[in-house]
């Protein structure tokens, strides 16, 4: 009967994948999150309000100019941790500028006089 063995021990082994969320990434215990923000925004100043994957409603905002590495930190709103489940990782949220895709010239001079 194939691999069974009278009386002996077997192991069983599973395989799990991850399937991909369409607004988190998992990284550890922390679950990740990225805002899409125009260039305009990214020097003026943005607002948002955040859903975690629990429900919570987050703000965040930047007063401007955002890098394309900000990053803000939530402590205790990420993935409950495998160890301890009554902690929790961080809630980690960057941003994406989005880029003009073409300019006028005039739109360039522009921004040459002002920047």
């Amino acid at each position: 009967m194939g691999d069974q063995v009278e009386g002996g021990v077997q192991d069983l082994h599973f395989i799990v994948k991850e399937k991909a969320h369409p607004l988190f990434v998992r990284d550890g215990d922390d679950l990740k999150h990225t805002v899409e923000i125009d260039l305009k925004e990214a020097l003026t100043g943005w607002k948002r309000t955040v859903q975690t994957i629990d429900g919570k409603q987050v703000n965040i905002s930047s007063g401007g100019p955002t890098a394309p590495t900000f990053e803000e930190r939530y402590p205790s709103l990420g993935l409950p941790k495998s160890k301890v489940p009554t902690q929790r990782g961080d809630f980690v949220i960057g941003v994406k500028i989005k880029f003009p895709t073409s300019l006028t010239a005039d739109q360039k001079k522009k921004l040459r006089d002002i920047l």
